[in-house]
């Protein structure tokens, strides 16, 4: 009967530990397996598409247009720069940032069945120098084991506190690679105006040998002096020296570019495709709200946030106490029984019980819970948590008004660059060229001066390179407005 009554009162404890602990590790294998699969799906949708996202980045406009005059003999891509298009696949392959920052969101995930687990149970020994004597016998060995058992709100927290820096994970691994696509794209374009640049020092340097002729011509006529000759021929030097400015610098964009695409330094890298003129017309609210949903740096405070507010709710929990439950074996080793005096009366002895010759092993149920009595130290954890989400707060409005500022900043200098390179292209270009060769003329003539020639032909040397350097600027610029944004331009909802 007092056995039954044991094992009834010993299930009565158990059972709903159990049922707890059961609870939290199903519910733990629950949050892992949900963000295990949410990494998968957000990696794997995005690395399924990698050529037409790279596609939709290495888009030009479609309204842009080659002037022939300053693009005679190149070609054109009209919707896609291939060769663009093709780094940007490469580079969300290979680069070992992109690499780096799938791994990290990987490993973040695995934090989510670390904290939502139990802690690992307790084996102790007691071993008692004297023996405790029982009616049983001996007692000098007790093994124990336990298991601490934390409220299971504790760790369904905490695993959703995990579960929010996975997120956080996902979206700077994502920052990363919009990162990587707006280095490539700079590095391109930089490379287009080197490359332009030197085509351009190339095809003067044989406009100034030709003008060269022309000045010893004069002097053989005796119209003209020495001076003239010289002059042209320290200018044609000077040209040689830029070319071997703008060879030092191509080599350097090239180690650049082939850095990003984990590359060596060395790889050779075609010149760029010619295109026209972005024409990019959007309104600066739809900007905004775009980069509100798409801009992964907001994505990521955003979790953050997310993270903090449970991070409260978890120190809030401290306040609870958590619960030990264990197991102990009590070694029992057998002694000789009491053996009272006989009886002097009859020379008998009495009769005992001979309980202590078996000394049978002995079993116990133990069960514990902390004392959260240090309130200051709990009341100290609640207010860090809640600072720390006041602060992610803050920083979520400080990093809108960096894409604000970076989204307005980008789209003006787009603005910019595009109504300069058709200035240049339309305007200053067809003008500084005419009047070249109008003053050449005249100075064939002899009603100009050299110098009056050698100025009108460096202005328009000068006004060609900078066409091609706004135009450069200007897809550099584009690539960062659609960085801020956190989509390509055609995503955004250019025609």
């Amino acid at each position: 009967m007092a056995n039954n009554l044991f094992r009834f009162r010993s299930a009565l404890l158990l059972y709903p530990l159990s049922i707890a602990t059961v609870t939290v590790f199903v519910h733990g294998c629950a949050l892992y397996q949900n963000g295990a699969r949410e990494v998968s799906n957000y990696i794997g949708q995005r690395s399924e598409v990698r050529g037409d996202v790279a596609g939709a980045y290495a888009h030009s406009s479609p309204h842009a247009q080659r002037d022939e005059s300053l693009a005679e003999g190149t070609s054109i891509q009209p919707l896609v720069y291939e060769r663009l298009r093709d780094f940007i696949v490469i580079a969300l392959e290979r680069n070992p940032d992109i690499n780096a920052a799938e791994e990290t969101a990987r490993s973040k995930v695995e934090r989510i069945r670390q904290v939502t687990a139990l802690p690992d149970p307790f084996l102790n020994m007691k071993i008692l120098p004297e023996p405790v004597r029982t009616a049983e016998g001996d007692n000098f060995f007790i093994l124990g084991v336990s298991q601490k058992l934390p409220v299971p709100e504790k760790l369904d927290r905490a695993g959703r506190v995990a579960v929010e820096e996975t997120r956080m994970a996902l979206q700077q691994w994502q920052t990363t690679r919009l990162r990587v696509i707006a280095d490539i794209k700079r590095a391109y374009f930089q490379l287009y105006v080197v490359d332009r640049s030197i085509v351009v020092t190339h095809a003067n340097q044989d406009l100034l040998r030709g003008l060269i002729d022309v000045a010893r011509s004069q002097l053989a006529a005796g119209r003209r002096s020495q001076d003239d000759v010289l002059r042209a021929q320290v200018e044609l030097s000077n040209l040689e020296a830029e070319l071997i400015a703008l060879r030092q610098r191509r080599v350097t964009i090239v180690a650049r570019l082939n850095e990003v695409l984990d590359r060596k330094p060395l790889t050779e890298i075609q010149p760029p495709d010619e295109f026209g003129i972005w024409e990019v017309d959007l309104a600066i609210d739809d900007l905004f709200a775009k980069a509100v949903d798409a801009n992964p740096d907001l994505k990521r405070i955003r979790h953050q946030i997310e993270r903090d507010r449970e991070s409260v709710e978890l120190a809030q929990l401290a306040y609870w106490p958590d619960f030990s439950l264990g197991l102990e074996w009590i070694s029992m080793e057998p002694r000789d029984a009491f053996r009272p005096p006989p009886n002097p009366m009859t020379g008998q002895r009495p009769t005992v019980s001979k309980m202590s010759e078996d000394g049978s092993d002995n079993w116990a149920i133990t069960f514990g819970f902390s004392l959260p009595i240090w309130y200051d130290k709990i009341k100290g954890g609640v207010e860090e948590a809640t600072r720390r989400l006041s602060a992610s707060r803050a920083q979520y409005r400080s990093a809108e008004n960096r894409v604000e500022f970076a989204i307005e900043d980008s789209l003006e200098r787009v603005r910019s660059q595009q109504e300069l390179a058709r200035l240049f292209r339309d305007t200053i270009i067809p003008q500084a060229e005419q009047t070249y060769y109008v003053s050449q003329a005249s100075y064939a003539a002899g009603t100009t001066d050299f110098l009056n020639v050698i100025d009108n032909w460096r202005k328009w040397l000068v006004f060609t390179i900078q066409y091609y350097r706004s135009m450069g600027e200007l897809e550099r610029s584009v690539a960062d407005l659609e960085q801020a944004i956190g989509l390509s331009l055609p995503a955004v909802g250019e025609p």
